[in-house]
């Protein structure tokens, strides 16, 4: 993995997991309150620039193996946008769901566990 855009691939992806965090609790909204709504598309554009930032860097490591997954992170963000104009939930949900999966995930690789840590017994 290229260290140098390690901290900036850190904080990007812990924007993108916050911000489809905030996704989850608007779609919430979104059936509960006549305002969600607006909030639940406004929150789709943090996620959008949040994936398009991770993009960013992602080609900055020039480094396929996260390049990769970033362009494919985009790509769902536009189906998930796609699939929620539709209002075909059967899909967008379950989809945010994985997606917030995988970028959880992919914070313990960024996150990895201390070394140096020992189990209590």
């Amino acid at each position: 993995m290229n260290t140098a855009y390690l901290g900036a691939r850190r904080i990007v992806t812990l924007v993108l997991a916050a911000a489809l965090l905030i996704q989850g609790i608007t779609a919430g909204l979104l059936l509960a309150s006549p305002g969600g709504r607006g909030m639940h598309r406004a929150s789709a554009i943090l996620v959008l620039l949040a994936a398009l930032a991770s993009l960013v860097v992602s080609i900055m490591t020039k480094d396929r193996k996260v390049i990769v997954p970033a362009v494919m992170t985009l790509l769902l963000v536009f189906v998930q946008m796609y699939l929620g104009f539709a209002h075909f939930k059967a899909l967008h949900v379950p989809i945010g769901m994985l997606m917030f999966g995988g970028v959880v995930h992919s914070l313990g690789y960024l996150y990895p566990a201390r070394q140096g840590a020992s189990a209590a017994a």
